[in-house]
């Protein structure tokens, strides 16, 4: 037999779409020659088992074919289903079919309709109960004939039931419990049929099964509306429909196959429904109306034989008003088909158009054109290296899309388009996609490259410092104002948002201030960790944490003697406690305050705006420096209430500075005795402390020249630090290791080293400036004092 029938039966079934239905097909041979499909089955299994298992012997190239279609089968392998499409075409030594490569694929589960209600709806002619004279109602319970479902009611089945009939109930029913045989309450229970009999009509076939229905009770609502119904003559609006069980068989009525009542073996119930009919089930007979809208006709007719005459029609109409489509065989249709819109499975050289999936409408050329195109597209897409949802994107558009739309260069073109946009939306980060140009898109985070961006304007060191040449453009680039005016209106606060990580709603007119703040202070806090020079404050005192802005004590600790001896048995004895003298400080703020004008990024004021984190940090780093060491320069009253350097402290000298001078500073500070015991404390200087003025002779006392030997004095290594600011140019001070016996204590606020900056006032009145600029302010919290003994860790030579 020719393929062709076989590929329009499977195009108008919409395929075999499980295991079961193509297993079904090999194993049963089909009542009509056009639906076996057992040889396209085995041609398309042969085809595909020899492209998976090449090397494997004829007889073990078995695949497992789970779907077969007009124009594609799937199979599964290794736990995973490819489609492979094919065409069958026709040539002298017999059919042929061709393989298209195989595509992965994924099983789609879809809603599907709900059968009653599509299936049964179609009411009686007329009326099927009428009142009797005792008060009850005289009932039609089936007419013989075809009912509206496609059931045959022969009059001598019906004769035989209507025994079967008699003193049966009726019950009130939706017409859904009834088809479904559902509903049997007795809540639902209204009454019985009786005195059943036949009533033969006039001619075969078109008599009545009818008796008399018997409320239980009159009042009842549904027996109420039954007996309303016949007085007002409504009785269409009620009916009866059984419930029985019978043997049938099938019937021929021209084109249709109907159901035929042979004999009636059981009888359920007669139920009040609202639409009535004569038939139901194959062999549950439940009477409900089929729907009017379909036509039998079209319901008994193969659904391909219905489309190949659709096709005869659309291209001949004169021919096909000659088919009587009640007589007409399949192999007529098929070839009067070929004659008229040529052969289902075309010459070799040629294209096969088939029809889309769940279309009824035959594919043009056109149409297959634009499915092969759409196909082409979607290879494009998901070969480009674009992010996944870009291309999800592409496919969607590209599933709408007409034929212009999916040209190979328009294609390439909305490829390239979606590469642009990506690139937009995400201008950092190191996704790079090459077939762009020379990874000229990158996919990231911006607020990062935005601060990288003004991290580089800032530091001399960055890697782009030389890029970023312009404030004025890195201002635009991040506000979108590109006029700088300063105005929120005239920024894109989106472009805002995504340049400083924060979320749309989120920009105000502090945004943009904020981000420059947090750079500066970037900036700031760098320059004043690396200004060494000025840290050397921590080689004389100790530092660390502050809570809050109490005053802080710190009492004195240690000085007990030597532990005593404990005998045998004998109690420990309490030590001599130390003195309670204590020192006292607390932290204060300092701080001070720096513009960024409108007019310096307007102007473009870069080597202005590069100062700023450098100014601030000199100053912050400045004033701690000078606030440490003033306390040696100073010469303020402690704890004891005296000053620092007093001849009571033995602290205090006279003389130039010298070799034999630091001799006798160092001997001092090594007898100075521990508070409560009395012992010497052996502490020798570890920093001397001169002005500029002195650094010279300071290096000279520790650095060795002709001899060959170091002496005392250079033996000792001591550390030189010059004060610049002290402008006492014969003033000099030593000081001991502050990790041995501390002098001083610096307490920061929180534990926060270095400086904060803060934008002193918000812009207003949609301004991201106030009053033409963003002022700074820089705070730094600290404070310290001389620690109890701290007076034994340093002496001082005030020269005249």
């Amino acid at each position: 037999m020719k393929l062709s029938p076989l590929i329009a039966a499977l195009l108008a079934c919409g395929g075999l779409t499980s295991v079961q239905a193509i297993e079904t097909s090999m194993r049963e041979a089909a009542g009509a020659p056009e639906r076996d499909f057992r040889q396209l089955i085995d041609m398309v299994r042969t085809a595909i088992g020899a492209v998976v298992y090449p090397s494997k012997p004829v007889g073990d190239r078995w695949v497992s074919l789970t779907a077969i279609y007009a124009d594609r089968a799937i199979i599964e392998l290794g736990g995973r289903k490819y489609q492979y499409g094919y065409t069958v075409t026709a040539s002298p030594s017999g059919d042929q079919l061709t393989l298209a490569a195989p595509v992965e694929v994924v099983e789609q589960y879809v809603p599907t309709v709900t059968a009653d209600k599509t299936v049964l709806r179609e009411g009686l002619d007329t009326a099927v109960f009428r009142e009797a004279q005792d008060g009850s109602i005289e009932v039609t319970l089936i007419r013989a004939g075809r009912s509206g479902n496609r059931n045959y009611y022969p009059d001598q089945p019906l004769r035989e039931a209507a025994p079967m009939f008699e003193g049966v109930r009726v019950f009130a029913k939706s017409d859904a419990e009834h088809i479904a045989g559902k509903g049997k309450d007795v809540r639902n229970l209204i009454g019985g049929i009786y005195g059943t009999r036949f009533v033969e009509g006039k001619t075969p076939d078109t008599g009545s099964l009818v008796g008399t229905f018997k409320p239980i009770d009159p009042t009842d609502k549904a027996v109420t509306k039954m007996v309303e119904s016949v007085k007002r003559g409504m009785q269409g609006l009620l009916g009866l429909s059984i419930d029985a069980d019978a043997r049938t068989k099938k019937r021929r009525d021209g084109s249709d196959t109907l159901r035929e009542a042979v004999k009636f073996t059981k009888v359920h119930s007669v139920d009040l429904i609202v639409e009535p009919g004569a038939g139901g089930g194959l062999d549950r007979l439940t009477e409900a109306a089929a729907d009017p809208t379909i036509n039998p006709k079209e319901e008994a007719m193969p659904l391909w034989k219905q489309r190949l005459l659709e096709a005869i029609k659309a291209k001949d109409p004169a021919k096909h008003a000659t088919i009587n489509v009640d007589t007409i065989t399949d192999d007529e249709v098929v070839n009067l088909h070929e004659s008229v819109c040529g052969p289902l499975v075309p010459e070799p050289g040629t294209t096969r158009v088939t029809e889309a999936q769940g279309d009824n409408t035959p594919l043009t050329r056109a149409d297959l054109q634009v499915y092969e195109s759409r196909q082409a597209a979607r290879d494009r897409v998901g070969a480009a290296k674009l992010p996944q949802a870009s291309k999800d994107r592409l496919v969607a558009g590209f599933a709408i899309a007409g034929a212009d739309r999916l040209t190979e260069a328009a294609v390439t073109a909305a490829i390239t388009e979606e590469g642009a946009y990506v690139a937009r939306l995400s201008e950092s980060g190191a996704v790079r996609v090459p077939s762009f140009g020379d990874g000229s898109i990158q996919v990231g985070d911006r607020s990062v490259v935005i601060r990288e961006m003004l991290d580089a304007f800032f530091d001399p060191k960055h890697k782009d410092h030389r890029s970023v040449s312009s404030f004025k453009e890195a201002y635009v680039e991040i506000t979108g104002d590109k006029r700088v005016t300063g105005l929120l209106r005239d920024c894109d606060t989106g472009r805002m948002a995504e340049s400083l990580g924060i979320m749309r709603e989120s920009v105000d007119t502090t945004t943009f201030a904020d981000a420059l703040g947090n750079s500066i202070t970037r900036r700031m806090q760098a320059i004043y960790t690396g200004l060494a020079e000025l840290e050397a404050w921590k080689q004389v005192a100790t530092w660390g944490p502050v809570s809050d802005f109490r005053t802080v004590e710190r009492v004195r600790i240690g000085g007990y003697g030597n532990l005593p001896a404990v005998a045998q048995g004998a109690p420990y004895q309490p030590l001599s406690t130390p003195g309670d003298d204590k020192a006292t400080y607390a932290v204060t703020k300092r701080g001070g305050t720096e513009d960024v004008t409108l007019e310096a990024i307007k102007n473009d004021d870069i080597q202005a705006l590069r100062r700023i984190p450098l100014e601030l940090a000199l100053a912050a780093k400045n004033t701690l420096f000078e606030f440490v060491f003033d306390f040696y320069r100073g010469n303020p009253v402690i704890y004891d209430a005296k000053a620092l350097y007093h001849v009571d402290h033995a602290n205090l000298f006279a003389a130039a500075l010298s070799a034999d001078e630091f001799a006798k500073h160092r001997l001092s500070m090594r007898q100075q005795t521990r508070s409560g015991s009395g012992k010497r404390l052996s502490t020798s200087p570890a920093v001397l402390l001169v002005p500029g003025e002195l650094e010279r002779t300071a290096y000279d006392m520790f650095t060795r020249k002709t001899n060959l030997d170091e002496d005392f004095i250079q033996s000792k290594k001591t550390k030189v630090i010059v004060i610049d600011y002290w402008l006492d140019s014969n003033d000099w001070v030593t000081v001991a290791d502050p990790l041995i016996l501390p002098a001083l204590e610096i307490g920061f606020l929180d534990g926060k080293e270095d400086p904060e900056t803060f934008l002193q006032d918000a812009p207003t009145s949609g301004s991201v400036f106030s009053h033409d600029k963003l002022t700074y302010k820089i705070r730094h919290i600290y404070g310290g004092t001389v620690l109890v003994d701290g007076e034994k860790a340093t002496t001082k030579a005030v020269v005249a």
